[in-house]
């Protein structure tokens, strides 16, 4: 995996999980949430292919991932702010969609992905939208508002982001040789594996459940 496309890895979970916390504060049924997991999997995998297009008119872009960085950075920050003092989460899930869509853009452009790799991404959009919504019901139970909660996650993840626009320009130039790789990647496709197919257990049970007419 070359580096742009690992970014771009990171920034998927991230923001996936973020628009998972957000949808958290509407109530919906299993069937909605595997209907919108299955099209924001659908979307990404689109956005990812026709991004290979503009690889030639963004190619001046990549000498400023830093500055995009640090630009993410800002605008979480801002709506971290908001998401402490107001209750009311449309208009941060509408600016973090409209992050994701820009950053999976660009960051595909420049990524070197296979079509497995353009697989499993769209993949993790929906496992990881799927399971961090229903994870997301538990945290209403918290004394503290589901708001801050949101809050303390784009706290964390705002960090990194931070770090990717400082190190980004350093990472770069790094050369790789020198680093002798600690992972085999055949186990680590494996174990993928094995969780896409917990998830579709998972998924299959839970349309199941709706068809008996089940809660949960």
């Amino acid at each position: 995996m070359d580096l742009i496309g690992g970014y771009l890895l990171v920034l998927l979970v991230l923001f996936t999980g973020n628009i998972a916390l957000l949808l958290g504060n509407n109530k919906m049924d299993n069937l909605r949430l595997i209907a919108i997991s299955l099209a924001s999997s659908i979307i990404t995998f689109a956005l990812i292919n026709v991004s290979i297009y503009l690889n030639g008119p963004l190619s001046f872009l990549i000498d400023y991932f830093s500055y995009l960085f640090f630009l993410i950075f800002a605008v979480i920050v801002i709506l971290m702010l908001y998401c402490s003092k107001k209750d009311n989460l449309k208009r941060p899930l509408y600016i973090i969609i409209a992050i994701f869509l820009i950053s999976t853009i660009l960051f595909s452009s420049q990524a070197n992905l296979s079509i497995f790799e353009m697989i499993l991404y769209s993949l993790l959009v929906f496992i990881i939208l799927f399971v961090v919504y229903q994870l997301s019901k538990l945290l209403h139970h918290v004394k503290r508002r589901y708001s801050v909660i949101i809050m303390e996650y784009m706290c964390l993840y705002s960090i990194l982001i931070f770090i990717f626009g400082l190190t980004y320009d350093s990472t770069r130039v790094l050369d790789y040789k020198m680093f002798t790789p600690f992972l085999i990647l055949t186990p680590t496709y494996q174990l993928i594996y094995v969780i896409i197919a917990i998830i579709v257990v998972l998924v299959i049970g839970v349309l199941i459940n709706d068809f008996n007419g089940g809660n949960s």
